[in-house]
């Protein structure tokens, strides 16, 4: 009965969620639409992945992930995703101006044997870029760069953001894929389980220079 509640609520959710982010999605098309629309549609979809995540982690922790593996076009899959991510379609920072959200197809690297194609789940790694995107924007001063490296035996999704880095972040906490109760932290955690469903996976935030790097990689499928 706790379960058959439990599902009822989280439907009604999901479905009141939908109607909100067409609404305000709506009244973001308006020329006139003020400040306080666009901050509060980038909270709806925010809350909107949140959900979805948590969603994906309990599936996870209950029965596990079982991706459904396919060959995918790995540069269109790449471009695909920035072009229709909402994170970077609403990227704007605290200070206001728009965060430039770059498919880098000059770091991309791809194994010529493979003819740039992967085998993964599409719908599971986009999830995960998605959340790792939206807190790369989250932190980002002006631009966040997306990009992957095929290697022989491994595909590894990375996302730089140009922000002050995790060492310096004043909520460094909520950085770490421990503190699933952040936001960042459900991000991350539920790259994580992705990354490990499809074998042998990882992730990693870390501070380079000039920003923070997320990397996510798992074992590649012939």
């Amino acid at each position: 009965m706790q379960k058959i509640l439990s599902a009822l609520v989280i439907h009604d959710i999901k479905n009141a969620l939908a109607l909100l982010e067409i609404d305000l999605e709506q009244l973001n098309h308006r020329k006139d639409v003020p400040a306080e629309g666009r901050r509060a549609y980038r909270r709806c979809i925010e809350l909107k992945n949140r959900l979805i995540s948590f969603l994906t982690l309990y599936k996870h922790d209950q029965s596990g992930l079982q991706p459904l593996m396919a060959e995918v076009d790995l540069a269109e899959f790449i471009d695909d995703m920035v072009r229709n991510s909402q994170s970077a379609m609403m990227a704007e920072s605290h200070q206001g101006h728009q965060i430039v959200v770059h498919a880098d197809h000059k770091r991309m690297k791809l194994e010529n044997t493979a003819g740039g194609l992967g085998m993964f789940d599409e719908n599971l790694v986009e999830l995960a870029l998605e959340s790792a995107l939206n807190n790369a924007v989250r932190y980002a001063h002006h631009r966040v760069d997306v990009w992957l490296e095929q290697e022989a035996d491994a595909i590894v999704f990375k996302v730089l953001d140009d922000g002050a880095g995790v060492d310096e972040v004043g909520e460094l906490m909520q950085r770490k894929i421990e503190e699933k109760s952040s936001s960042t932290g459900l991000g991350l955690a539920l790259c994580k389980a992705v990354a490990e469903a499809h074998g042998s996976g990882s992730v990693r935030l870390e501070s380079v220079p000039g920003g923070t790097l997320f990397t996510m990689q798992f074992r590649a499928v012939a």
